[in-house]
This record gives C-alpha cells, structure tokens and sequence, in this order.
C-alpha cells in the first residue's frame, strides 16, 4: 500500500525533534501520586502530628505548591485556592492541601513565611514546608513540578489527573466535580504505547473543551446508550491515505461500542487550512466508510489546542480516548491503525488491538461503577 511508504518516511523525518519534546515532560500525569513525606505542617487537627497523600485516599484532593516570594502564587494560585476551598466548604470528600515547596531563595521562603502567606487569604488549611537549608524540595521533585505556582489534582484512587503550573477555577471545579463521582475503586488498568512513539505525554491529561467549526450527526446511527462512558477523537483528512486506511477500523469500532456507551467523533482537518463545505465532509467521510458523528476543524485551532501546541508532533491525524471525567486515557500519535492479520502491518494491527482493549476496560470500569453507586447497603 503507497501509505507504507510515506509512513516509513514521516517517521524518519521526525523522530529526533519527537523524542526530544518527550524527554521534556513535567509531572506525572496519569500515574499514582507519591509519598509527600514532609515534616513540617500548620494548621493540622490537634490529632494529627504529619499528613500524608495515603492519608487522603478516597478524596479527591487539590494539592497547591507554592513558594511565598512568588508573584504568580500570590496574583493567580493562591486567589484560585481560596475560591475553590469555599466552594467546596462542607464537603467531606475533597481536601485541600498547601505545600511551599522551595527550591531556590531559602533564607526568604521559610517555614514562617510560608505559614504568614496562607494567613494573608484567610487560608485554615493544612500547610506544608518542603525544601530549607540549600535541599530543594522532595515533593517538586517526585511529582515532577516545574516551579510555582503549581496545581496537582489527585483523584479518588490515588492518581494523579491534573498537574500543571496553573488551572482556571471554574475547570479545576468542573474536573473536582467529576472526580468526586468517580468510585474508589481504582481505575481500570490501560496499557498505553511507548514513550519513544510519541505523544503519551498527553495520557493521563485533562482533555481541553473544543469548539469545532461544525457538528454532523451520524450517517448510520447504531443503537446509543442512554449514557456517554467513553468518547474517541480520531482527526483526518481526504488528502491523507493513512486516514483513507484507518477511517474503516475507527467506524468498526463505532458500530462495536456505541451501544455500550462509546461515542466516536471524527474530525475532519483540511489540508491546507481552509473554509469548507459540511456536505463535501459528509461526502469525504463516506467515501473513506466512515458513517458516524463528524466535526469541521478548518483552521486546525483544536488540533492545536488538544495536541499540536504542547510539543512537536509527527502527524496529525490522531486519535484520542477521553474517559468519562474528560481525562486523555489513550493516544495513538498516528498516522495508520487497522486490523490485520498480515504479517507486514503488525505494527497498525497491535495499535488497533490496543486502543480496542483500552475501550473494553474503559466501558467495563463505568459499568461497574455505576453498578456499585446504586446498589442498597446491605441491612445488617
């Protein structure tokens, strides 16, 4: 097939930038939240003499590290913590916790300033002290922080799902919300491909809000789900054989898992950029055999949003697997997947099994936690 080729090609071309951005990466994104091991806290119950990640299972908890000579902490981080901490007043199943995690300016970040900084906003949470006396902090290096201010958001089962130097209010609210009726249970394991392919930096990450061009419904509507469980981006284009190829797997899938809660959209980005028309899409996606729901990014913008703008990239027809709470649980960085059993596209065909299975656990793991939020408690 003439898309062997170029695929082989792409590759070449693009491997040393793409394994570069990877090795780049800040924190730790979809992995379980270390130990913080800190030994100096204020603002502890009186029972309680350290506190720990462990401590907090079955919470969704807000991690905020900060630094008190920082002026982003004080201008951004610390307005959007005490905003989060009154909406979430009451609540037994999210915690806040503040730790100043100094790596640099030690005889300014102390103990005391740090503590004097979080009584300036009216802060009566748990606050930490981590890195003095020339040792950067423990807690910046395990979860791989890139300064302050920084937001780690920690789910239920002890992972972590957000981890960045800054989160809106309201999406933090929104991502808390969806933790917080997620089950305890941990999540189902996904095996995710390897580092080297590329793009994984994106696993585990929360899945930005898109505004595509335009919506196309289905063409051939299967039997839905009266609950969305799992969503699959896959973006292509007319122009791409790889997508000519891998267009008929992803409506395969569709017509498999659309009844049990998976929803497929795909995302027709035209090359170049430009204005087009809904029923040419329509038309295009149809040639390709693809029949179910279609979206129109004409000037790429959330192509950008969703991937291109965190690092260089080898392709662009992507495919994304968000699970029910918006979070990245699987990336396939393109170009080609299918199912084969030809020995010459073992590669596409492990990748297709791949994203196959990491759907079965995603729709198996809601399953069992919607089962789970509605069963009785037993009478004793």
């Amino acid at each position: 097939m003439r898309w062997k080729s170029a695929l082989t090609g792409l590759i070449l071309l693009s491997i040393q930038g793409s394994v570069a951005a990877q090795t780049q990466t800040r924190g730790i994104l979809g992995q379980p939240a270390p130990s913080w091991d800190i030994a100096q806290w204020a603002n502890l119950p009186e029972t309680s003499k350290s506190l720990d990640v462990a401590d907090l299972s079955g919470k969704v908890v807000y991690l905020y590290c900060f630094q008190s000579w920082c002026p982003g902490c004080r201008q951004r981080g610390f307005p959007t913590l005490v905003d989060l901490v009154d909406r979430y007043e009451g609540t037994d199943d999210v915690a806040f916790v503040a730790v100043q995690t100094v790596f640099e300016g030690f005889q300014v970040n102390t103990v005391q300033a740090g503590r004097k900084m979080a009584q300036e906003f009216g802060l009566e949470i748990p606050v930490g002290h981590d890195g003095s006396n020339g040792r950067r902090s423990t807690l910046m290096r395990r979860y791989r922080t890139g300064g302050t201010p920084w937001a780690i958001i920690i789910d239920k089962q002890g992972m972590v799902r957000f981890n960045g130097f800054h989160i809106a209010a309201d999406d933090a609210g929104e991502l808390i919300d969806k933790l917080r009726k997620e089950s305890s249970v941990a999540l189902a394991p996904i095996t995710t491909l390897p580092t080297s392919r590329g793009g994984q930096d994106r696993v585990g990450t929360r899945f930005p809000k898109l505004e595509f061009d335009s919506h196309l419904p289905a063409q051939i509507k299967t039997s839905e789900a009266k609950q969305v469980k799992a969503t699959l981006y896959r973006w292509w284009t007319n122009t791409c054989p790889y997508c000519e190829a891998s267009l008929p797997a992803i409506e395969k899938l569709r017509q498999k898992y659309a009844p049990q809660g998976l929803r497929v959209v795909g995302v027709y980005h035209p090359k170049p950029q430009r204005s087009v028309d809904d029923e040419a899409v329509l038309a295009m996606a149809q040639r390709f055999g693809y029949m179910g729901e279609l979206a129109v990014d004409a000037d790429w913008s959330e192509l950008r949003k969703a991937y291109l703008s965190s690092g260089r990239r080898r392709a662009t027809s992507i495919t994304f697997l968000v699970d029910s709470a918006g979070v990245t649980r699987f990336l396939h960085p393109g170009p080609v997947l299918f199912p084969s059993e030809d020995p010459q596209y073992e590669v596409e065909n492990d990748d297709y099994q791949l994203l196959k299975q990491a759907i079965e656990a995603l729709l198996r793991s809601d399953e069992s936690a919607a089962r789970r939020s509605t069963e009785k408690p037993k009478k004793e």
